[in-house]
């Protein structure tokens, strides 16, 4: 036991929680083959689905947060479709997903030529796209796509569906 340990050890490479460690790393040659991949912004700003001109949706929840005190173009927005007092968390149980076939996905993304595909994990208004606990216990509600909205792990769907196509799959996950 001791030696299996060992053996499988000896050819690890160990990276430092640095820069100068991280920046060692080679990068996997079939990203630099790659000439297309895909990204996915989709979420609980998916309801919503309105931003400035030029802007993007998925910025709502900062925007109708930030824009509130100022009085800007998308609180304006926002008062004046759903009203003063409705909350952004409102939109989640109407982030309903039912057009969401993650194989349809995956297969136009084969047949697109894509070899990657990235999604969004969590952006920053924290609704997360897989079932977490820890979603739920930080913002002290329902906030992932499993326990309110559609009632899927969007995020798994999605990964198993293209790693069966043989596409590489990416997941982006905002710290905010």
């Amino acid at each position: 036991m001791l030696l299996q340990g060992a053996a499988r050890g000896a050819g690890e490479t160990r990276y430092e929680p640095n820069w100068a460690s991280i920046d060692k790393r080679p990068t996997p040659q079939w990203w630099i083959d790659a000439k297309f991949g895909i990204f996915i912004h989709f979420g609980v700003y998916a309801v919503p689905a309105w931003s400035v001109r030029g802007e993007y949706s998925e910025w709502y929840w900062n925007r109708i947060t930030g824009d509130k005190a100022g009085n800007g173009p998308w609180w304006q927005y926002h008062a004046k479709t759903y009203g003063a007092d409705f909350p952004y968390a409102e939109f989640a149980p109407k982030f309903k997903a039912e057009l969401y076939d993650p194989n349809q996905w995956a297969d136009v993304f084969l047949r697109s030529g894509a070899k990657y595909v990235v999604m969004t994990s969590k952006h920053h208004d924290g609704y997360c796209m897989w079932p977490s606990k820890e979603a739920n216990r930080s913002w002290g509600r329902p906030w992932n796509s499993v326990d309110i909205g559609p009632g899927r792990d969007l995020l798994g769907e999605l990964t198993t569906a293209v790693r069966a196509k043989g596409i590489h799959m990416g997941i982006y996950y905002s710290l905010y």
